[in-house]
């Protein structure tokens, strides 16, 4: 077993609003999966309260005790998904260069039901784009804005192994970003992918599109997610008819992801075959094609 957070038997059944023999029944039954210590206890770790939690369709409302570097109205927080305190935390945790502390938070909202595109669209992109704005206001400097989005993403990365994936269904993504932008756009758009039992050939940020064309043409891709942030000059469009082209060609999905093709005017200078401006339209789309 690694030494990944896991939870207690009296964790789980604060969490649950149960009590802890209730969880050592489940556990020793083998309905709730568990690690033991070599002292004998139960340890659970978060995909085997997110596999009890999915077959038994219901997630926990109790409150766990908090850790001693947390503001003790953290868990409340997490619990009721006021999102507006949990993303200050996370936030000042970020500045703080604490990036185990953001994965731990993370963790938690998952397990209280969040999925990965919810975290993502509520918590992740939106702490992002404000710590940008705060850049500009003058509130952080330029150096601290990069360590915000360096925690956010290696907190995701560390956080990312314990989320629950569906099985490979043989599919293949193509996503990158012809502009030079924050790469936690990118691979969030991957992991989305993944999560839904995709493999993601992901060619990252500041991708010409032609050789995002040439990739088409050389692997079996099932479709074609371009990212943008925010609009940029017209030099964008070069090579975009080739990139369509190639995808039509084999009719497979072109689809722009972000909030940077928001605006219609802009975005009709593009040809594709949906806008997803956040990850949940990014998931549904996803599962209408694996149907």
């Amino acid at each position: 077993m690694s030494d990944e957070r896991t939870y207690s038997t009296r964790e789980l059944a604060q969490m649950w609003n149960l009590s802890e023999s209730t969880i050592k029944r489940w556990a020793d039954a083998g309905q709730l999966h568990c690690h033991r210590t070599p002292g004998g206890h139960r340890r659970f770790q978060v995909q085997d309260i997110r596999d009890f939690q999915t077959k038994h369709r219901f997630e926990g409302t109790g409150l766990l005790t908090f850790a001693p570097w947390e503001d003790p109205d953290i868990e409340v927080s997490v619990n009721q998904k006021k999102l507006d305190k949990v993303r200050d935390s996370i936030l000042h945790l970020a500045t703080q260069n604490q990036s185990v502390r953001i994965k731990d938070l993370l963790e938690r909202l998952y397990i209280r039901g969040m999925a990965l595109v919810e975290l993502y669209d509520d918590v992740l992109m939106p702490l992002a784009e404000t710590a940008q704005e705060a850049v500009q206001t003058g509130k952080l400097v330029k150096g601290q804005e990069r360590l915000v989005r360096s925690n956010l993403e290696e907190a995701m990365y560390n956080f990312f192994p314990r989320v629950i994936r569906r099985r490979p269904n043989g599919r293949t993504g193509l996503c990158g970003s012809p502009q030079n932008m924050r790469a936690q756009s990118v691979n969030a758009i991957a992991r989305t992918l993944e999560v839904e039992g995709w493999e993601c050939l992901k060619l990252g940020e500041n991708v010409p599109l032609d050789e995002m064309a040439q990739m088409v043409e050389q692997e079996p891709v099932n479709l074609v997610c371009v990212a943008s942030s925010k609009p940029q000059e017209a030099s964008l469009l070069n090579h975009f008819d080739t990139l369509y082209e190639a995808s039509h060609s084999y009719r497979i999905p072109l689809v722009l992801v972000g909030k940077g093709f928001a605006d219609s005017d802009y975005r009709s200078q593009f040809p594709h075959d949906d806008y997803l401006s956040n990850l949940r339209l990014l998931r549904d789309f996803i599962l209408g094609l694996n149907r």
